[in-house]
């Protein structure tokens, strides 16, 4: 114990010693200033704060060296950006998301910022601080973007339509016969502005593509039949089973028609995490979104010995559900990105929602000549509604390329995942008759929509 004692004693007099040869400037600190002498005392009568050529060495290369000083009695002038003294390139910015992030500090991601960062560092005067970007004459503070699309939708649910007549082990065709991806475009128009300099922006988005359009055709030498149960309903009260143009067929025919559209507006924070050491960057958003799909399919079929178009259109006859979701909620995102080289940035930007689903469908049963059917519990067309909850995701991941401080392009891929829909594959019932079966909406499905974008964008 004694031993132990006497060791931490010689280990808490030798920390002491090197704390007083530290103090005293043994090793590795600055020289005690000089006391002026009693003789320079009277000359000056007072302390002249600028001595020339009194040049204080740092020990830490990565601080700069001190400014040249003025001769005595002489205050130099602060350095003002663009005059020589001190490069516009080199101005520390204030806060995250400014230039003090990429395009002050002279690193090596220098110049790699996204969108809304061009918005915000564009060629600025003033000192490009919170002041500039947000009451300068020469500020970027708004900026549009143009964007290509094209996308296609997943599959809905399968339901069959066709077999060969009189042998119901031969399916022909169901609801499953692929959409084609479409073109289409999307606009955003955004405006930034700073609160306690803290970098904002809201923004407004609106995408969409062409309809989507196809159809199947399904024959065979035997004539085709459906499995779905048509009869009681008839053709006009009174009038003919609707079972006679549907089995026995010449020929079936399936058409679906997509359309789907996009409006949302955003409050975002930018640059949560940013540095000059650092290539990755974040940010967030909060906003409101407008979605709207309507699916439509159509089950036609003609009589045996007829042809389309012939006598009116007696001898054909159709089915069809054309169902509408309108989903109106709020979504949460971010906007992650990994700035690979200066002015190149890698970026994923997913985004999250909780919305009510406003469901319209219309079943309509009808001949070519504007004939409707008829059931048990009345006439069609059937027209009901629901409300429903859905959750729509989006994720974008691509890359920027930023051309100047006012032009960038970009290109990636996109996915809109949507539960909680209503798709007309799941309204069509196994007994047409059943009315009441068909007002009652399914809005249990799934939907995805994928497809890649690319586009520009210019601040101004």
């Amino acid at each position: 114990m004694r031993v132990v004692r006497v060791a931490l004693f010689a280990f808490f007099a030798a920390c002491s010693a090197s704390a007083v040869w530290a103090q005293y400037g043994l090793y590795g600190s600055p020289d005690v200033l000089p006391v002026p002498q009693q003789n320079a005392v009277a000359e000056n009568q007072q302390y002249q704060a600028n001595q020339p050529g009194a040049q204080y060495q740092y020990p830490n290369p990565s601080y700069s060296a001190p400014m040249q000083t003025a001769a005595a009695g002489q205050v130099p002038a602060p350095p003002v950006p663009g005059n020589g003294l001190i490069p516009q390139s080199q101005v520390p910015m204030n806060r995250v998301g400014e230039q003090s992030c990429y395009g002050g500090c002279g690193g090596q991601y220098s110049g790699a910022m996204n969108r809304f960062d061009q918005a915000a560092c564009g060629p600025c005067s003033g000192g490009c601080g919170c002041g500039g970007y947000c009451g300068g004459d020469n500020c970027c503070t708004w900026y549009g973007d143009v964007c290509a699309l094209v996308m296609g939708r997943s599959d809905g649910r399968r339901v069959w339509t066709s077999y060969v007549n009189n042998d119901v082990t031969q399916q022909l065709t169901n609801t499953q016969f692929g959409m084609p991806w479409e073109w289409g475009g999307e606009v955003t128009i955004g405006h930034r502005f700073c609160c306690g300099c803290v970098p904002w922006a809201i923004e407004a988005t609106y995408w969409t593509t062409e309809s989507s359009s196809n159809c199947q055709v399904t024959t065979n030498p035997a004539g085709v039949s459906t499995p779905l149960v048509i009869q009681p309903m008839t053709f006009g009260q009174g009038g003919e089973s609707a079972e006679d143009w549907f089995d026995g067929a010449q020929e079936h025919r399936l058409w679906r028609n997509d359309e789907f559209q996009n409006i949302e507006i955003n409050l975002l924070r930018e640059r949560l995490a940013c540095s000059c050491d650092s290539p990755w960057d974040a940010s967030w958003l909060v906003g409101v979104r407008y979605f709207r799909f309507q699916d439509d399919l159509t089950f036609g079929s003609l009589r045996g010995g007829a042809t389309w178009g012939e006598d009116g259109g007696a001898d054909e006859a159709y089915l069809g559900y054309n169902v509408t979701n309108n989903l109106f909620g709020a979504q949460i995102g971010f906007d992650v990105g990994y700035n690979v080289a200066c002015g190149l940035r890698l970026f994923i930007e997913p985004k999250i929602g909780i919305y009510d689903n406003y469901i319209e469908g219309n079943f309509q049963a009808h001949t070519g000549n504007g004939i409707n059917g008829y059931g048990p519990y009345g006439s069609y067309p059937v027209h009901s509604t629901r409300n429903g909850l859905a959750f729509l995701s989006q994720v974008d991941v691509g890359a920027e390329w930023r051309i100047t401080h006012n032009l960038s392009a970009r290109a990636g891929y996109r996915v809109v995942a949507i539960t909680g829909m209503g798709l007309a594959d799941d309204q069509i019932p196994q007994y047409i008759a059943d009315t009441p079966e068909i007002a009652n909406i399914q809005h249990s499905s799934s939907l995805v929509l994928s497809g890649a974008f690319a586009g520009l964008t210019y601040c101004f």
